[in-house]
């Protein structure tokens, strides 16, 4: 069960008409073209190869799949990614990653 500040977050966004990203700490997923990805508030890497990403999203991992995938930006909490993008894939855990 969340916190009472986690609560609060949720009950603000919903009564402010705000989308969930402005308040609460949910990931943003921009994929431009099929080729550029960009993942705003990720907690890390998991894996990277040229036929998959995999990203710690907190409470979901992102899998990434497609083609010939280059990690062109790591920042504390986005990461770039660019290639041929076939799928997007979430698996939600309950829990966060490590």
């Amino acid at each position: 069960m969340p916190g009472w500040k986690a609560r609060l977050k949720q009950s603000a966004t919903e009564m402010l008409k705000l989308p969930p990203d402005a308040l609460l700490d949910v990931s943003r997923v921009t994929c431009v073209d099929g080729k550029n990805v960009v993942v705003e508030n990720a907690r890390g890497l998991l894996k990277v190869e040229g036929e998959e990403v995999t990203l710690n999203l907190g409470n979901e991992v992102l899998a990434i799949h497609g083609q010939d995938f280059e990690v062109t930006l790591v920042t504390d909490r986005e990461v770039h990614i660019t290639g041929k993008v076939m799928r997007l894939e979430y698996v939600r855990s309950g829990r966060g990653a490590s």
